[in-house]
């Protein structure tokens, strides 16, 4: 769906890329993890064409971006920025509607498609179209700034730091929505984060940029196992290995059947990092998750799963 070919880019004196080669397939959830400064952000603008290589190429769906009217191109990519850059004058539909107007849609399938991509992304159309951004919370505005990117169903979602300005409950919220859209849709999605955790708990695939260049890329299991490069070694403690793993597992293999009366509810799609930060929380060693039949989750099948 995308490739990158040896590409570089200056900004004066500084090489924030060095011959960058990766190739994100159609359907993947692809995650750019590096330390601030690794080039990660620059990158993912050459996709959407916000940043122009010094050298090499960027193709999607086999075409040069380069040859690509570059507001026609921008139309056709979601794009999901941490300041989610909401129009305050506009309605949470009309803002959902932007790009669909501008593709001249007409009235009725714009309404509809509004009304469906809220819902998708967990906001009540009906409680939410007419509000001004102000009024919403932080959390809320990304929803609707996520739901905005998709509105004209585009094949590729770019999402550059998406959830790090939440706070974590409302984070592991928007990641467990985000892995849930990205099952439904099987849009392919490539999303800059520093977070370790994130990568793990989001990604089918990562790569780890450092001074500008690729360092590792593969499935999660590769990049963050036994022969992981230094660079990567030195982005997760030793001992925090452990608990990083439980974010590549998903919580509902580890379920049993029945119900837990009184336990703390684990959204559908939570990996097991998830359930173990909603257990230390509640001070509790059992969970209810989301979703029929119902299941619960015990400490004991948590740490079952997890074993290598």
């Amino acid at each position: 769906m995308i490739a990158f070919e040896a590409v570089s880019h200056r900004y004066g004196a500084v090489e924030a890329l060095r011959e960058v080669s990766l190739e994100v397939p159609s359907g993947a959830l692809c995650v750019l993890l590096g330390e601030s400064g690794s080039g990660k952000s620059t990158l993912l603008r050459t996709v959407n064409r916000l940043v122009e290589p010094s050298a090499g190429r960027v193709t999607l769906q086999g075409r040069d971006v380069a040859a690509i009217d570059p507001q026609a191109l921008r139309r056709g990519i979601g794009y999901v920025i941490q300041s989610v850059g909401l129009f305050p004058h506009r309605s949470v539909a009309e803002n959902v509607a932007t790009v669909p107007r501008l593709l001249g849609w007409d009235r009725a399938r714009i309404e509809a498609r509004v009304d469906a991509l809220l819902a998708m992304v967990g906001l009540e159309p009906r409680a939410y179209r007419d509000r001004p951004p102000a009024t919403l919370s932080g959390g809320q505005a990304q929803r609707v700034g996520l739901a905005r990117a998709l509105a004209a169903d585009p094949p590729v979602l770019l999402m550059d730091e998406p959830f790090s300005a939440l706070d974590p409950g409302t984070r592991r919220e928007l990641q467990a929505a985000l892995r849930r859209i990205h099952a439904e849709t099987g849009k392919t999605i490539l999303l800059v984060t520093h977070d370790v955790e994130e990568a793990l708990a989001l990604a089918s695939r990562v790569a780890v940029m450092a001074g500008g260049r690729l360092v590792a890329e593969g499935v999660p299991a590769e990049v963050f196992g036994p022969g992981a490069p230094d660079v990567v070694r030195r982005m997760v403690r030793a001992g925090a290995l452990a608990f990083h793993r439980l974010a590549a597992l998903d919580a509902a293999a580890a379920a049993a059947p029945g119900p837990a009366p009184g336990a703390p509810l684990l959204p559908a799609g939570a990996r097991l990092s998830d359930a173990l930060l909603l257990m230390l929380e509640h001070g509790t060693g059992c969970l209810a998750l989301e979703g029929d039949p119902p299941r619960h989750l015990t400490v004991a099948g948590l740490l079952g799963h997890s074993a290598p």
